[in-house]
């Protein structure tokens, strides 16, 4: 998809939109007659802008619903009319930062003059092969958002049938890089003052800052620097991990020791108290032959005076 935001100086300028036109050329595949074959006819349809509308934006209080074709399009009109204003819009409708359009640096800044608030709708197809969650959204989503003068922002993705599906901008940022659109991207969306500055400028190292943010090299070298930062404190935890898994496991050890011992100890305190109910018994027993030895002597002893008596009784 790219946009191209014309910087030529005639009475009208104009502004193109070409949505996956050139890989549809290369990738379109032909019968034998040379038409396009039925079965890789709907391949390319995602991610096309279908419609754009606007309420209070910049200098339009109402424009649209403007549709738009698969191929390219044209939109044309005098100075100030606000040809750049829809291409403004559709950067900022799909989250685009104020300061990438070289139109403001802040979202109220966009709000029509005596609003308190704006509306920004786009229509994204997704039909095709490369479908986002199909079953959810349907054909097409619609990416609305909403500008107060507060500086508040609010999101509302809509299904084909104008359900809110979801008002988080992490929800529109999967959708952007499910399809791939890059609307901070210089090929995909050029701006007048991006333009100017790439056609005027003589200094080399300005056209290369251009080239590596249009490939997004510069992107990838960032993200690439922050990938090896984020490995090396991942390795660094990773050790310190290790170190103090090597620690848990002699405290682990030690623990276990002690659960042993202690479980050691229990199993003698359960002896001693056997022990001291043997020796309870014990005891009881060696009191028992006592009083056995005594009941035996008072017996013996009760006989004899029996007798005693008996011989006093005969001696009598």
């Amino acid at each position: 998809m790219q946009w191209l935001d014309s910087c030529c100086h005639f009475r009208v300028h104009l502004v193109s939109w070409l949505s996956s036109f050139l890989w549809q050329q290369s990738s379109l595949h032909l019968d034998h007659s040379g038409r396009p074959r039925k079965d890789h006819q709907t391949a390319t349809e995602v991610e096309i802008i279908e419609s754009i509308q606007l309420r209070n934006i910049m200098c339009h209080s109402m424009l649209g619903p403007s549709k738009f074709g698969s191929n390219v399009n044209f939109v044309v009109g005098n100075n100030g009319s606000g040809k750049s204003t829809v291409l403004t819009a559709l950067i900022v409708g799909l989250g685009g930062k104020a300061v990438t359009t070289n139109r403001g640096s802040s979202l109220k800044g966009f709000v029509k003059d005596g609003q308190n608030s704006a509306d920004i709708s786009i229509t994204l197809r997704n039909r095709g092969d490369d479908v986002y969650k199909a079953n959810v959204y349907g054909g097409s989503i619609i990416v609305q958002q909403l500008i107060s003068m507060d500086r508040s922002q609010y999101y509302k993705l809509k299904s084909e049938s104008g359900a809110v599906v979801s008002t988080r901008k992490e929800e529109l940022i999967a959708i952007l890089d499910h399809f791939n659109i890059q609307v901070d991207n210089p090929v995909s969306v050029l701006m007048q003052e991006m333009s100017k500055q790439f056609l005027q400028s003589k200094n080399e190292g300005d056209k290369y800052k251009f080239f590596m943010k249009a490939t997004q090299l510069e992107q990838m070298k960032e993200d690439y620097s922050y990938i090896m930062g984020t490995k090396e404190r991942t390795k660094e935890q990773i050790n310190q991990g290790e170190e103090r898994l090597t620690e848990l496991k002699h405290q682990c050890l030690g623990k276990e020791e002690r659960f042993q011992s202690i479980a050691g100890l229990s199993t003698m305190k359960s002896n001693l108290e056997n022990l001291k109910h043997e020796m309870a018994w014990v005891v009881v027993n060696e009191i028992e032959k006592q009083l056995n030895a005594i009941r035996d002597n008072i017996r013996i002893g009760e006989d004899r005076a029996a007798r005693l008596d008996r011989e006093m009784e005969e001696q009598q």
